[in-house]
């Protein structure tokens, strides 16, 4: 294998590679069911879907799907849900395209920072990795909404959400939840 000149590989461990890598994963099937909801919102077939849904970044396809509730209203809980989603992506892409664009810098405390020259950000190691359980919470609000919008026999399928995650500091003041929202911990 052909070794690598980059400085920053040798200063991360396996673990640390294997987590953004996951964490990474979670981000692409999140991004893939939004684009699944919109798709079903919008009655379109899965080559229908590739053509017109899939190009779509993951903004245009939750602002597609706010306007598309607006016009061709949704159920109570997909509405619901829709926001709840809205909400907790505003954290998770800025630390997706923070991670995934950014180049690896070392700190003078032998930390790591990923680098977005772009915007001139940076967020640690720890921050990026502090966002698991949001990332987890996501997926749990993309399935209930996926499962809300219904299925082509027009069936539908309950899903209690887990309780909201603490919103990383670092990240609260970009992202705020809405107002209600039921749990399982609510009933």
């Amino acid at each position: 294998m052909i070794s690598t000149p980059f400085n920053f590989e040798p200063e991360l461990s396996d673990q640390d590679f294997q987590k953004i890598g996951h964490l990474s994963i979670k981000w692409s099937h999140l991004e893939h069911i939004v684009g699944n909801c919109l798709k079903v919102m919008l009655r379109l077939s899965n080559d229908e879907a590739r053509i017109i849904v899939f190009p779509m970044n993951l903004e245009q396809r939750l602002t597609r799907m706010s306007e598309l509730s607006e016009i061709s209203p949704i159920s109570e809980a997909s509405q619901k849900y829709l926001s709840e989603l809205r909400a907790v992506m505003r954290g998770i892409q800025y630390v997706r395209n923070n991670v995934i664009h950014a180049i690896v810098e070392s700190t003078d405390d032998a930390g790591h920072n990923f680098r977005l020259h772009s915007k001139n950000r940076d967020l640690s190691k720890q921050e990026i990795f502090s966002t698991e359980d949001l990332t987890n919470y996501a997926a749990h609000v993309v399935f209930a909404l996926r499962f809300s919008l219904g299925f082509t026999d027009g069936s539908t399928i309950p899903y209690t959400l887990p309780d909201r995650p603490e919103i990383p500091e670092f990240l609260r003041s970009l992202m705020q939840w809405p107002k209600a929202q039921e749990t399982a911990a609510s009933r």
